[in-house]
């Protein structure tokens, strides 16, 4: 059974239309190359040269490809992946950049540290 800290569980649903939708809607670059794993491959472990995403992060916290700098910066940080992450952290973490941005300022890994604190999962 699949769970938090067990993604060997999580297995491909969508289908060709499913994938083409959500290439269209966020605008993946083809560049890319976005394919759907085999219906029986798990997320876990990524297949060599793939990255696995899961498309509620899409739907809930704004994500988009490919990925700005500063959410690498925080991703290489805390040494995660965006799968990894809860899509409430994954929001916050595109909220401060939004807002910085809004603010004509380029955001900043030290400031976003002193007003958020990322845990991992059972600290």
């Amino acid at each position: 059974m699949a769970n938090k800290s067990n993604s060997s569980g999580c297995f491909n649903i969508l289908n060709r239309n499913d994938l083409n939708w959500y290439v269209d809607q966020y605008a993946i670059p083809a560049s890319l190359h976005p394919t759907l794993p085999e219906k029986n491959t798990p997320i876990y472990p990524f297949v060599p040269g793939k990255i696995g995403v899961y498309t509620r992060l899409f739907d809930y916290c704004n994500y988009r490809l490919p990925l700005t700098k500063f959410l690498i910066e925080v991703l290489l940080f805390h040494e995660v992946h965006p799968s990894q992450m809860n899509s409430f952290g994954l929001a916050r973490v595109c909220h401060f950049e939004l807002a910085c941005r809004g603010l004509n300022s380029d955001p900043d890994l030290n400031v976003f540290r002193a007003f958020y604190k990322l845990n991992r999962s059972g600290s």
